[in-house]
């Protein structure tokens, strides 16, 4: 009799394991919510940003809460976007590569599309500088970017 209470003791502790972890693991393959592009415009909370460039060709974005931006870097380009009007208040940076460097990068048998500078970091440096990288037509080029600051209301 005590070796059936002894089985059905483990058994107990097994089940109250597997629901513990069961509801403490994550399935990290599927996102936690699924919206679909309209279910977000339905929602009414979506700003879309479009480029005057047409496609951005997106590597890279960085939320400075602080600033209340939203940067994004592309190919050629590094974009800041205000948080409460995206479309509305955004800035941008022109950064291609230079001819010489697009002219090196095709003659080492590169397509013309890949020989442009596609801004892989954004990274903050302090409160007023962001580090940002490029590919620079395989001649990689980082630079500072001056973000500056919000005057902290007193």
């Amino acid at each position: 009799m005590a070796s059936a209470g002894y089985v059905l003791t483990w058994l107990l502790w097994g089940y109250l394991l597997e629901l513990w972890t069961g509801g403490h693991t994550a399935d990290t393959t599927h996102p936690r919510l699924r919206l679909t592009h309209k279910e977000l415009l339905e929602l009414n909370r979506t700003s879309v940003f479009h480029s005057p460039f047409g496609f951005l060709d997106l590597h890279t974005m960085l939320l400075d809460e602080y600033q209340e931006r939203l940067f994004v870097g592309g190919k050629d380009l590094v974009y800041s976007l205000s948080l409460e009007q995206i479309s509305n208040g955004y800035r941008e940076i022109h950064w291609p590569s230079t001819a010489l460097k697009i002219e090196e990068c095709i003659m080492k048998g590169k397509d013309a599309s890949e020989c442009a500078n596609y801004v892989r970091v954004l990274h903050h440096y302090n409160r007023t500088h962001l580090l940002t990288c490029g590919t620079g037509a395989f001649d990689p080029i980082c630079a500072f970017i001056r973000v500056g600051y919000h005057l902290e209301v007193r």
